[in-house]
């Protein structure tokens, strides 16, 4: 039965193909696209949360496991190491104007002591978050 629907999806691809040309193949490019574009737009519009993974997943509309494999096709990254580089680059933005401290921002960016947050900073940029100037 599988064999029957992959054969008869086949012969109607080919057909809408033959008949519509080039406007049925950027159409079919169109829908790939927009999928793309709206799994990009969710996580760049969240990256600065502190929302969990699995949040981001469930807005995307995914499971976590296809969240990730997917995130991985997109970024070639893991998205925890993603979100994690642009949340730190973010965190030292912020503490180079110089009106917030360490323990002032450490929870808005996804860390749930300020330990935690102070290593993976020095680990990312060679100094403490507080020696940012």
């Amino acid at each position: 039965m599988e064999n029957l629907l992959s054969v008869k999806f086949e012969e109607i691809m080919l057909y809408l193909i033959s008949k519509y040309g080039d406007k049925f193949e950027q159409y079919l490019q169109s829908l790939i696209s927009k999928e793309t574009s709206s799994f990009k737009s969710i996580i760049e519009s969240n990256m600065y949360s502190n929302l969990k993974l699995e949040d981001i997943a469930f807005l995307c509309n995914m499971s976590l496991s296809t969240f990730k494999r997917h995130f991985r096709n997109e970024y070639n990254l893991s998205p925890g190491k993603w979100l994690q580089d642009k949340r730190l680059i973010r965190a030292k933005e912020i503490l180079k104007h110089g009106k917030l401290k360490p323990s002032d921002i450490y929870m808005e960016y996804g860390y749930n002591n300020l330990s935690n947050f102070s290593v993976a900073f020095k680990n990312k940029f060679g100094v403490n978050p507080k020696e940012v100037l």
